[in-house]
């Protein structure tokens, strides 16, 4: 072994050079050690963990300024008293660490918010929660970490949703929309993914507060943003309050293809329970629009076939097919089935109820050239007064070429209803339009030999 190679040897094994300094290391192996006993305790033994990350923050706040390691302990500090319902704790403990925010690197104080904020984020206390999120974003004024603060202020304004607290939503939705604007106040496309966050937060105003003028300027524009990297959990909800949005207007096609879009994004982002969801309104929807497509044929449809609420929805779109009237009403009243506890199908059940019998009427009445409405009536299931009003509209909408007979109590059928009238129509109209130039060209002719 050489001088140099003794002397670096010799000078590893006592880099500090003296019992002072050896004191000292001892001490910061003790931290190191509490804090890792602490990360091995705090699943199953969440006090013990607790006490022994405040051990770690008071030790190491007694050696001084430099912090090593109690930014980390006061990470776990406030997930482990969120997790023990402890939140005013949570919130003095929250202030220490971002006040050390200046005091690490810019990446370590961006993953611990990130990681305190979706742990508490389930927390049962919304108010306590929005405190969480307030404190972050008054520490994130003084840094120039704009993306940590739009996506924190994105996270408060979903709570803000959550809590039904339209004021401060509408007043940070409009704060976050600025900072994706140019100058002019005109949306700034390059920062596309960020002004689809602002744009499904400002729909989700919108469904909230019933303002359909301003969901209707909005929609077109979240459509046109195809060139950002959106989030398909952005773009499934932007969807989604685009299917509910048409089917307001009762435009039952443009729904379906909506919700059918917002289904497979909340499917890709592995939001089984709002992908569930959206195949209910993607059946209802489907319906309503008496498509001939099944749903179900899909291939993401197919997964969740043995789920008892889709089962029942597959089997209301199989009677639907049918026109197994009294098949749909027990579906639809039986509770088990669970389909009218969703409030947004119950909305639609009278207009769906309608569509059906109206297809299931049309069916009846084909093969007949006489009908009495008594019979229809008891064949859908409804009064006399509403079936007349059914075998109007399908009057008017020349689905079938008939005649109500109100006094005597009988519907007179002509002969070749439905498409086979429209068929003669159209050819009576071309027969029409042929003999009046076989006309024109007979008096042309008489004229020149004249």
């Amino acid at each position: 072994m050489s001088d140099s190679e003794q002397f670096e040897y010799e000078s590893d094994d006592d880099p500090y050079g003296g019992q002072e300094e050896e004191d000292g290391d001892e001490e910061a192996i003790q931290i190191e050690n509490t804090f890792y006993e602490a990360d091995d305790n705090k699943q199953n033994f969440p006090e013990q963990a607790l006490e022994q990350f405040q051990k770690v923050v008071a030790l190491e706040t007694s050696r001084g300024s430099e912090v090593v390691w109690r930014f980390k302990a006061l990470q776990s500090i406030v997930i482990l008293c969120a997790r023990l319902t402890r939140f005013d704790e949570m919130a003095t403990r929250y202030r220490e660490l971002l006040s050390y925010m200046d005091q690490v690197t810019r990446n370590d104080a961006s993953e611990a918010i990130n990681t305190v904020l979706d742990s508490v984020s389930s927390a049962s206390d919304l108010t306590k929660l929005e405190t969480i999120y307030e404190l972050t974003l008054d520490a994130l004024q003084a840094t120039a970490n704009q993306r940590l603060w739009f996506s924190t202020s994105v996270k408060l304004a979903k709570l803000h949703l959550e809590m039904g607290d339209v004021q401060k939503l509408q007043r940070l939705v409009k704060t976050l929309h600025k900072t994706c604007q140019k100058p002019d106040g005109a949306d700034d496309i390059t920062k596309g993914s960020h002004l689809l966050e602002v744009y499904a937060l400002e729909i989700q105003v919108c469904t909230l507060t019933k303002n359909s003028l301003r969901m209707k300027e909005i929609y077109p524009k979240t459509i046109n943003l195809t060139s950002a990297i959106a989030d398909p959990r952005n773009i499934a909800v932007i969807r989604e309050s685009g299917g509910k949005m048409f089917m307001c207007e009762k435009k039952w096609e443009a729904a379906y293809n909506e919700f059918f879009e917002a289904f497979k994004n909340y499917q890709e982002t592995g939001n089984a329970t709002r992908a569930k969801i959206m195949l209910k309104y993607v059946v209802l929807a489907n319906m309503l629009a008496l498509s001939s497509i099944n749903p179900f044929d899909s291939r993401e449809a197919k997964v969740y076939q043995d789920d008892p609420e889709i089962s029942a929805m597959a089997s209301l779109r199989a009677a639907y097919e049918q026109n197994d009237i009294s098949t749909i009403d027990q579906l639809l009243t039986n509770p088990s089935y669970r389909i009218l506890s969703d409030a947004f199908i119950k909305t639609y059940l009278q207009d769906l109820l309608r569509n059906i019998r109206l297809q299931v009427l049309q069916n009846i009445i084909q093969p007949y050239r006489c009908v009495s409405l008594d019979f229809l009536a008891k064949e859908i299931n409804v009064p006399n007064e509403e079936v007349v009003s059914l075998l109007i509209q399908l009057i008017l909408d020349e689905k079938i070429a008939a005649r109500i007979d109100g006094t005597e109590g009988f519907l007179q059928v002509s002969s070749g209803g439905g498409d086979t009238a429209k068929k003669f129509t159209s050819m009576q109209k071309w027969v029409d339009s042929f003999e009046r130039i076989h006309t024109g060209l007979l008096g042309k002719l008489n004229q020149m030999q004249g």
